[in-house]
């Protein structure tokens, strides 16, 4: 018989029933997130302490397990081995002996908490893209003739100079040996964030005889290789010699992105070997410091040639001074033959750094798009950051200054703006759930009639894509009701903008109602929302929501996805607790990603053929006269 006066985790945070206790992210990108940090308690440990009386002596050995509880599976389910726990940061450390019945002990919440050894890899304190790196591995292809050899043959096959295809593959050696070591990569499973729950494991030594190894000690699997949630375990193993006692007192916790350490250059993403960095601002480049603590990245979209702008060779704002007007738009229609059009793509910087900048005040980050004052040469510029440090599950809000989108006339500026997740990673440790499904996954560059399937794969992407776009669907997809269905309206007189909300889930059809074409699912007894998956094998499902463009003309705004492990939540709003609800879905209809992901923020020029039915055509916008801003404050992932 055992009589428990207290079991007090997180002692040396006061008494509160719950702690509170932000995220430390100084050093968060290369050593990954631990709970408290070396700079929040005096040894970066959290506490615990217990006081028991025993009328027996049997009860002998203790442990001290965690598990997040905002975002996972019931503790019993199968999928709870997914879910994020651990105990002793040592693995190799069971039970301990009570010695005493005043206990006081020391753990902490870290990445990779069961030490698996899929998370490990090289040392990265030094940056391995650095130009010195980077020519060192050109010349060690080189000095091996066959090596050396087949890149030639490869420059050949992919139409490129041989010191172009010696810079790519350099650039892939060096990923690839990115997670080749014995270093534990903590931040590749990074502890999540909202509240976590305590229990401590009592026993008598008939009891710890009844524990498994795989339950003892967290990171053993069982016989069939699988990794056992404790919590589940100790649910449904009932004994008279475990005691399991769970706090009351939680902790919750979250992760402030803030803007202000600056945006490192990732050498490996610049999209020309011979780029020139902008060096008018210390806080932005490729320096060691910012390779160390910047939590921010500048993104390089990708350039798909699926289309190309046909543009009018125009220099003009369609927000300013002197705006493009709807008479212009006409005028222009007819104004160029086919010889004049310019027949090019949208591009990303080559110069990092410039269309990329941390304000004077570090308070924001501003991302420009570049305006244009040279006929001969003409571009639309894309421009981006990327969030450095990943999480699984949250509620990711970007606190956002976008652009105002539509002039007065409500003619697009020809920017689609967007919040989004993305895969950290495209290597083995950051695959997505196994899923056989008729095969798996479909490849994200495939777009054939028999496409390549994987079981095991890594892409995952949620969005939030703003454009000016119809609210509905292309008519010949509502079939018999499409004219009951699409209101017969210029969708060029009004101003609002669709706020488009997308999850790819690569097609695998299992859940329990995956389709395509247009669909709805319940969000409550009162709203549900229209789908759209284009066709079986289209990698992504979709719905619209329409929002006003004067959004755009508030100081910032807020722009929400709540990631869970069985649904996807995505919100608007002027400020956190003033969010409405845009978008949502459920892993019945669609495959809920379980990877890691980062956070992007993008200002960019996407095809009018993307987002059917065309309302204003891209190669009628023109080439923006003035630089274009935006600006990130902040993001929350909590």
């Amino acid at each position: 018989m055992l009589k428990t006066n207290y079991f007090r985790p997180m002692s040396n945070f006061g008494r509160s029933r719950t702690v509170t206790l932000d995220m430390d992210m100084d050093n968060a990108v290369l050593e990954g997130i631990t709970l408290p940090s070396i700079r929040q308690t005096k040894d970066g440990s959290g506490m615990f302490s217990f006081r028991f009386f025993t009328l027996s002596k049997k009860y002998k050995y203790y442990k001290i397990y965690y598990q997040n509880e905002s975002y996972k599976f019931p503790d019993t389910l199968p999928l709870a081995n997914e879910n994020f726990y651990g105990s002793w940061e040592d693995v190799t450390i069971g039970f301990k002996p009570i010695e005493h019945h005043r206990t006081r002990d020391a753990f902490r919440i870290v990445g990779n908490p069961r030490d698996e050894k899929k998370y490990y890899g090289a040392d990265l304190t030094e940056n391995s893209y650095s130009p010195e790196h980077i020519q060192s591995v050109i010349n060690s292809i080189h000095n091996v003739p066959e090596w050396y050899n087949s890149v030639v043959e490869k420059a050949e096959k992919n139409g490129c100079s041989v010191e172009d295809q010696l810079y790519k593959d350099a650039l892939w050696v060096i990923n690839d040996k990115k997670n080749q070591g014995e270093v534990n990569h903590r931040w590749k499973r990074n502890p999540r964030v909202g509240e976590y729950s305590f229990i401590l494991v009592l026993c008598k030594e008939e009891g710890l005889n009844e524990i498994p190894e795989y339950v003892q000690y967290i990171g053993q699997a069982d016989e069939n290789g699988q990794f056992v949630n404790p919590y589940g375990w100790f649910e449904t193993h009932k004994s008279k010699n475990i005691k399991v006692i769970r706090s009351k007192r939680k902790l919750k916790t979250r992760a402030v992105i803030a803007v202000d350490k600056g945006v490192f250059v990732d050498e490996s993403k610049v999209s020309k070997k011979d780029y020139q960095l902008d060096t008018t601002s210390c806080h932005c480049g490729t320096d060691d410091a910012l390779y160390r603590n910047a939590l921010y990245e500048q993104f390089f979209s990708a350039v798909s040639r699926q289309y190309s702008l046909r543009n009018i060779p125009v220099i003009q704002d369609v927000v300013g001074e002197n705006p493009y007007t709807r008479a212009d738009y006409e005028a222009n229609r007819g104004r160029f033959d086919s010889t004049e059009l310019q027949m090019n793509w949208p591009v990303t910087s080559e110069t990092p750094c410039q269309t990329v900048r941390l304000a004077d005040d570090g308070s924001y980050i501003s991302l420009i798009n570049p305006g244009n004052d040279d006929l001969s040469n003409l571009h639309k510029e894309s421009t981006g950051i990327r969030t450095r440090v990943g999480f699984t599950y949250g509620k990711f809000r970007g606190k956002i200054k976008f652009p105002v989108m539509l002039n007065d006339e409500n003619i697009w500026n020809g920017l689609t703006y967007a919040f989004w997740l993305i895969y950290s990673d495209n290597h083995a440790w950051n695959n997505r759930r196994h899923d056989e499904a008729e095969g798996g996954y479909v490849d994200k560059n495939d777009d054939s009639e028999n496409p390549v399937r994987r079981p095991d794969y890594h892409y995952s992407e949620i969005d939030i894509e703003i454009v000016k776009a119809s609210r509905f669907w292309p008519k010949n997809y509502y079939g018999k009701r499409a004219d009951s269905i699409c209101v017969v309206q210029d969708e060029t007189l009004n101003d609002d903008v669709m706020y488009c909300c997308t999850n790819w889930d690569l097609a695998v059809p299992s859940p329990k109602y995956f389709s395509w074409g247009i669909d709805s699912i319940p969000y409550d007894k009162e709203h549900k929302f229209e789908t759209l998956r284009w066709y079986k094998l289209y990698k992504a499902l979709t719905e619209r929501a329409p929002m006003s463009n004067k959004a755009f003309k508030e100081p910032y705004y807020y722009y929400e996805i709540e990631w869970k492990p069985t649904e996807i939540i995505w919100r608007l709003g002027p400020s956190p607790d003033k969010m409405r609800v845009m978008g949502y879905m459920n892993n019945e209809f669609t495959s809920i990603p379980n990877n890691q992901m980062k956070a992007i923020v993008t200002q960019e020029y996407h095809y009018s053929e993307w987002w059917p039915p065309i309302v204003w055509e891209q190669g009628l916008i023109p080439y923006n006269k003035s630089d274009i801003e935006g600006r990130v404050y902040e993001i929350v992932v909590e």
